[in-house]
């Protein structure tokens, strides 16, 4: 798969029908080069994708997405975001890709840019290999999944 098919198909869950731009395929591109991820380095895609967003570090930085409501802002997302990140290995089985895919969406740690920079963070621990439309289909198979699951991922602000 291409990575602009990749960022085609990604900005099409966010309902985004343009083709993609130069500067998003290069953050796609800079972004799966990095050795390991970091809250900066992913600062830097969410800036490029979703340039008005910020990591939702300070109270107030609340969002709702539909009916979720995701942990309020504070300093703890920076946190929880760390904890989530010990996680991205590119030696990452499918259920730990799942795992940290849902707690990354979840957390939802900037105010925008969070579907776009998840799949990001998925393709990086896939290694960058991603079959054509198993993208779309993985994504949206993973969120009936965490809708319909009777308990819920824990809240790791906890």
């Amino acid at each position: 798969m291409l990575i602009e098919d990749f960022v085609r198909e990604s900005n099409f869950i966010e309902g985004i029908v343009r083709e993609p731009t130069h500067a998003e395929v290069a953050a796609h591109q800079r972004f799966l080069a990095l050795s390991k991820v970091s809250i900066s380095d992913l600062e830097e895609f969410v800036r490029t994708v979703q340039p008005d967003a910020r990591l939702r570090n300070y109270p107030g930085l609340d969002i709702v997405v539909g009916p979720y409501r995701p942990p309020p802002g504070s300093i703890g997302i920076p946190t929880a975001l760390d904890h989530i990140l010990q996680f991205v290995v590119r030696s990452a089985t499918e259920q730990q890709i799942f795992w940290v895919h849902h707690q990354y969406e979840n957390l939802h740690p900037f105010t925008d840019g969070n579907g776009r920079s998840g799949r990001a963070l998925w393709l990086w621990m896939m290694r960058g290999r991603s079959p054509r439309l198993y993208l779309h289909e993985w994504y949206y198979q993973s969120l009936r999944v965490e809708l319909n699951s009777a308990r819920p991922h824990p809240n790791l602000l906890r």
